[in-house]
């Protein structure tokens, strides 16, 4: 892990010398820097766009290289090309440039100053790894993500980019008081949720049953997930008026966690509804704020359990 940080930080390379890759990979590791590998721009692009993209936090590019992956030479274009590209697509990021060949060092050392650092191969890893590690830090997204290094942790395990990425949006947004933003934050936390419970059923069957997630054919698209059904079901079908039990129970209809579930889905619901039919009633950024941090107890309480299911299907956590 990086000093100052929870979590590892993601960053791209771009460099068609795999052997060299691997062995920066070790480098990389022991920086507390998890490298993405990619041997051409057009394959770097692919990364950045795909679904690991959102995670990146820095860039490494060899001054010459493939620009295609079907290129037969390295392309002495293929820094300019680069620098257009990640200075449009992802002006945010820290990027640096290296090589192996000194006449080449000199020359970008020169081109770049004031711009990008250039790093020379077999000298300057651990300088180049310090340097873009210090700047990722001071990139808010990563700030918010070493803040709560246990919840990324799980929902990097199981949940997938695009529920981490949703879940970035809303804690980065959730000051914000616009109407337009505190919808677009619960409808997210909402489907986060749901997420949760989709991904649990695939772990823990037996707390979310198949009949409470409704898909079009098969197993494809999803239609919908009944929150409300699924929270009766974790809490063993308690009969309030009866005040007796009807199943297993997962989760007590008392316990904070349960409380929590039910707050995520009520409140969540109703302020949309709120905001939509222009109630007097709207919630505000701190409603938001509670509703994420209810959210961020059951994910935490998600990693546990559809950890226990994990361990019971393969014998391994």
């Amino acid at each position: 892990m990086s000093e100052g940080c929870g979590i590892a930080l993601t960053m791209l390379i771009i460099d068609d010398d795999e052997r060299y890759v691997d062995a920066l990979f070790r480098d990389a590791r022991r920086a507390g820097i998890r490298l993405l590998h990619a041997g051409s721009l057009e394959e770097g692009k692919l990364v950045v766009e795909g679904v690991d993209g959102a995670g990146i936090c820095g860039v490494i590019l060899d001054v010459e290289c493939y620009k295609r992956r079907d290129d037969a030479t390295p392309d002495s274009s293929f820094i300019i090309a680069a620098t257009k590209y990640f200075t449009e697509k992802a002006p945010h990021l820290p990027v640096v440039a290296l090589t192996g060949v000194q006449a080449l060092f000199d020359r970008y050392v020169k081109d770049f100053a004031g711009i990008w650092q250039v790093y020379k191969k077999g000298r300057d890893e651990s300088a180049m790894f310090a340097h873009l590690r210090q700047r990722a830090l001071e990139l808010e997204w990563v700030k918010v993500a070493g803040r709560y290094p246990d919840v990324f942790r799980v929902v990097d395990t199981y949940l997938g980019a695009d529920t981490r990425q949703a879940l970035m949006d809303c804690l980065l947004t959730m000051d914000d008081g616009t109407p337009a933003r505190i919808r677009g934050n619960l409808a997210n936390l909402r489907s986060i949720q749901e997420k949760l419970y989709i991904v649990l059923h695939r772990h823990r069957p037996d707390m979310v049953p198949r009949r409470f997630i409704y898909y079009e054919h098969g197993d494809q698209p999803l239609k919908s997930v009944n929150v409300a059904a699924i929270l009766e079901h974790l809490k063993g079908n308690f009969d309030m008026r009866r005040q007796q039990i009807q199943g297993e129970v997962f989760l007590h209809y008392r316990s904070p966690l349960y409380r929590f579930s039910e707050l995520v889905y009520r409140v969540s619901s109703d302020g949309i509804h709120a905001i939509d039919e222009d109630s007097a009633d709207k919630p505000t950024r701190y409603t938001v704020q509670a509703v994420a941090n209810a959210l961020l107890e059951l994910v935490l309480w998600f990693g546990r359990v559809a950890g226990e299911g994990s361990i019971e299907c393969t014998g391994v956590r």
